[in-house]
């Protein structure tokens, strides 16, 4: 009877390592593969960001309707007595630290804005 080269318990270890690089291997390429796929797309955009001054010029005295066509709509609403307040985040920039202002209250009173929170 030849002699073998590997025994089986060895042989058995040696087909475990070689089909655990193999399945790396292979799962890393398509990791990068779909990474490289989704770089040629790109997100869509999300609201426009405008300076405090901008974003006055365009909805302060305006009605409802226009400030929706203008800058979007608000991403949170309330009433209370009368008014109507509308929340718009990270849709203005601070003039001083020149960050994204968190929340921006625009206050409507009989359908027009008449106040702006920052």
């Amino acid at each position: 009877m030849p002699k073998r080269f590997l025994s089986r318990p060895m042989l058995a270890i040696a087909a475990f390592v070689v089909g655990s690089v193999l399945t790396l291997a292979l799962a890393v390429g398509g990791y990068y593969a779909i990474r490289r796929a989704g770089k040629g797309s790109s997100p869509p955009p999300g609201p426009a960001v405008y300076t405090r001054s901008e974003f006055s010029r365009l909805v302060m005295g305006k009605p409802e309707d226009e400030v929706i066509r203008t800058v979007g709509r608000p991403d949170e609403t309330t009433e209370d007595s009368g008014s109507r307040f509308w929340h718009f985040k990270n849709r203005t920039r601070d003039p001083v630290t020149g960050e994204e202002d968190t929340d921006v209250q625009v206050v409507l009173k009989q359908g027009k804005v008449e106040e702006i929170n920052y």
